[in-house]
């Protein structure tokens, strides 16, 4: 029988609740790699304004790991990592920026497993990252919402047009709004 770990059974527990709808499940998602996310992004050589921005790459890098892992090929813990430190490089890469110095994937899974915080904190965490994705999800018209699922679904601006019937310039614009209303909410 495979060796699962308790937090390793947990996160999947949560990845499959929270791909039901449950906000609380995505809240504790969340709250458990938003520290990984800081993270990395805080060994970067970016400004202040830079850093909010790919926090939110991070967390749709989070979002797009959620909706697309499958249990059978690799720990989540390892999935949202990799899709979350790959979405935060692609968009420095869309941004132009210098990706020299990233640090390790395994710098990346010891900062995330030295996590140790008090129930309190925990808790404060997830009602503040549930709150988070309930207005993420109220502030997003209904084209962006479908934009925004393609987006998850790593699908091209071009691919998201032409399923859409719009243009690439209306989808890169929704996605702005969306950035937007991302960097507001955070």
């Amino acid at each position: 029988m495979e060796n699962i770990t308790p937090a390793t059974n947990e996160d999947a527990l949560l990845v499959a609740s929270a791909r039901e709808g449950d906000s609380l499940a995505f809240a504790l998602l969340v709250h458990r790699y938003s520290r990984v996310m800081n993270s990395f992004i805080a060994t970067l050589s970016v400004s202040e304004s830079e850093r909010e921005d790919l926090l939110q790459e991070g967390l749709i890098g989070l979002l797009k790991a959620v909706r697309s892992y499958e249990e059978e090929k690799a720990m989540f813990s390892t999935y949202a990592v990799t899709c979350i430190k790959n979405s935060i490089i692609s968009a420095l890469r869309r941004y132009n920026k210098s990706a020299a110095l990233y640090p390790s994937l395994q710098e990346l899974e010891e900062a995330e497993a030295q996590e140790a915080e008090s129930p309190e904190y925990i808790y404060l965490d997830t009602e503040s990252g549930r709150l988070l994705h309930d207005r993420l999800f109220k502030a997003l018209s209904p084209l962006e919402s479908k934009v925004f699922e393609l987006y998850l679904a790593d699908e091209t601006y071009a691919e998201i047009g032409k399923r859409l019937g719009k243009d690439v310039k209306s989808v890169d614009n929704a996605v702005q709004r969306i950035r937007s209303k991302l960097k507001r909410i955070i």
